[in-house]
């Protein structure tokens, strides 16, 4: 083959390479949506997410404000999710939805993260996601939240909360002084926990962990069982305020907020 013929060739691969690169760029799609909500005091706010992180954060409005972000391959990917926004009464519903047959075999689906805020004494009622992590910030209503694969990064809380992953770790935090706490439950099969409450609490403390270490700032001394890993029951000040920890596989830490 000539030297003018080869080089007539690459420059035609490069060519080629370059336009496909073109057109998987150019594939592409990201899109927002963007709506808002006004509530009255002590609101509600749920949200089923099945691929992407969500991001949930207080402010001083009156409003629950939405912010979702689509990202698809393709076409294809993105016409098969549909995002589904809902108000009744003070309680905000928003549902990810996906074509079943499709989401069940394609395994490119698109991704939808979100951002959230809310006022700071609503609920979350009920949040649950797939893949993708959650982070809640700066909320003084009820947390219930439960993520498949991901992990829970919740800061700044001060009501009762409900928490849940079966992959991945969890971190809770509370505000330094709270009050009216009744109930924190947390729970993972593979990840650890990290639980950080104010110095000054009264709790009632239960811990069980199958494959990991039980460490607390509290004066509270976990035991070895032969069969079941450690576990630790006790008081911290006069008791109170229910603190149930739970892991599989993964250590539990509970520590005092700064």
């Amino acid at each position: 083959m000539s030297k003018a013929i080869k080089n007539s060739l690459l420059s035609l691969v490069i060519f080629s390479s370059s336009i496909l690169l073109s057109l998987q760029v150019a594939a592409q799609i990201n899109e927002k949506t963007e709506k808002s909500f006004t509530v009255n005091n002590e609101s509600h706010f749920s949200l089923n997410n099945i691929n992407g992180a969500v991001a949930i954060t207080s402010w001083q409005e009156n409003t629950i404000k939405v912010i979702a972000s689509i990202s698809a391959k393709n076409q294809e990917s993105f016409d098969e999710v549909s995002i589904h926004m809902d108000k009744r009464g003070n309680k905000v519903s928003v549902k990810t939805h996906y074509k079943e047959k499709n989401y069940r075999q394609n395994n490119q689906i698109a991704k939808v993260d979100y951002k959230i805020w809310l006022p700071a004494d609503a609920s979350l009622s009920d949040i649950e996601l797939v893949n993708g992590d959650l982070t809640i910030e700066n909320i003084s209503g009820e947390v219930e939240a439960e993520v498949v694969n991901g992990s829970i990064n919740a800061m700044e809380l001060s009501g009762n909360s409900e928490i849940s992953v079966v992959n991945g770790n969890v971190n809770v935090g509370y505000k330094a002084q709270v009050e009216d706490v009744d109930n924190i439950e947390i729970e993972t099969v593979n990840g650890r926990i990290e639980l950080f409450i104010p110095q000054d609490i009264n709790a009632n403390v239960s811990a069980d962990t199958m494959h990991g270490r039980i460490k607390t700032a509290f004066g509270l001394k976990a035991t070895k069982s032969t069969f079941s890993g450690y576990n630790l029951r006790g008081e911290v000040g006069s008791g109170g305020t229910n603190i149930n920890l739970d892991s599989v596989n993964g250590s539990i830490k509970l520590l005092k907020s700064e």
